[in-house]
C-alpha cells in the first residue's frame, strides 16, 4: 500500500485521476486492507480511533491527519450516498484480538447490510464488544453496513469468520460458552433464561430461514420473543430486544 501519511496538510487535488484519489476509490467496496467512511460523525470516530489515514473534504478541515481539499466530482467518486456531507476518510482496518469477553454476538448468515450495521450499532450500545460474523454474512466494510453501524466498527472486536457456523459454535462451546439461539419454534421466553455467572453467545439468524438447524440443535437454549398479530420480527429489531434483555 502507498505510504499515505507522508504528505503535506490541506493539499488541493483537482483531478479525479490523481493517484491518491484512485488509490482511495479502490477501497470503496470495503475489500482489501483499507476502507472508506463518509460524513463528519464517521470521520471523527475514525480519527479518534487512530485509523484514519487520509481525509478528503470540500472545505478545509482541521485535524492531525493528512487532508486534501477536493471538488464535488472527486468527492462523488469516493462516496455512495446521494447527498454526501462533503467529507470522506480513508481508513486502515482495525486489528483484532482473539481474547473474547463474557458475551458474544454471533450472526449466522445475516445477509442484509442494513441489518448487520444495525446489529453492530446495537451491540456497542449494550456492551457486546465481541461480534462474530459467520460465513455467508454481509461484509463489515461495505458502504451500507458502515453507514448503518454509525461508527460502531471502530469500537468493536469484529471477526469475519470463514469457517462453517456449526464449527465456530462448537469451538465456543468448547471454551465454556453457553449458546443461546433464536428459534421461532422455541417455547422458552427470553426472560426465563438465566445468564447470571455465565459467559454466553447470542446467535441471530438469516433473514429468511433464521438460525441454521445444526446450530439450533447444538444450542444450550432456544428462545422466541413473545409477540402477537405477527409471527416474526426483523433480525435487527429482534437482536436489539435480546441484547437489551441479556446485558
Amino acid at each position: 500500500m502507498l505510504n499515505l501519511r507522508g504528505t503535506s496538510m490541506s493539499e488541493i487535488i483537482t483531478s479525479k485521476d490523481n493517484k491518491r484519489i484512485k488509490n482511495a476509490a479502490s477501497y470503496l467496496d470495503g475489500k482489501g486492507e483499507c476502507f472508506l467512511v463518509e460524513g463528519f460523525h464517521m470521520v471523527e470516530m475514525a480519527i479518534e480511533s487512530g485509523l484514519a489515514l487520509n481525509i478528503f473534504t470540500l472545505k478545509d478541515y482541521k485535524s492531525n491527519v493528512p487532508t486534501y481539499i477536493v471538488n464535488e466530482t472527486i468527492l462523488k467518486k469516493l462516496t455512495t450516498t446521494k447527498n454526501p456531507e462533503g467529507i470522506v476518510a480513508l481508513c486502515k482496518k482495525p486489528s483484532k484480538t482473539n481474547e473474547l469477553g463474557k458475551k458474544i454476538l454471533y450472526l449466522d448468515e445475516v445477509g442484509d447490510p442494513g441489518n448487520v450495521g444495525t446489529l453492530l450499532r446495537t451491540a456497542l450500545a449494550f456492551g457486546y464488544y465481541d461480534v462474530i460474523l459467520g460465513k455467508g454474512s454481509c461484509g463489515v466494510y461495505t458502504p451500507k453496513t458502515l453507514m448503518a453501524s454509525q461508527g460502531a466498527i471502530f469500537k468493536l472486536n469484529i471477526k469475519e469468520s470463514k469457517d462453517l457456523g456449526i464449527n465456530e459454535i462448537n469451538k465456543l462451546k468448547d471454551q465454556g460458552y453457553y449458546i443461546i439461539a433464536t428459534d421461532l419454534k422455541a417455547s422458552v421466553p427470553p426472560k426465563e433464561v438465566d445468564i447470571k455467572e455465565k459467559k454466553f453467545v447470542l446467535v441471530m439468524g438469516n433473514e429468511a430461514r433464521g438460525v441454521s438447524r445444526d446450530i439450533v440443535d447444538e444450542s444450550d437454549v432456544r428462545v422466541r420473543i413473545e409477540m402477537s398479530e405477527i409471527d416474526s420480527l426483523n433480525v435487527g429489531i429482534a437482536g436489539g430486544i435480546l441484547m437489551y434483555l441479556y446485558q
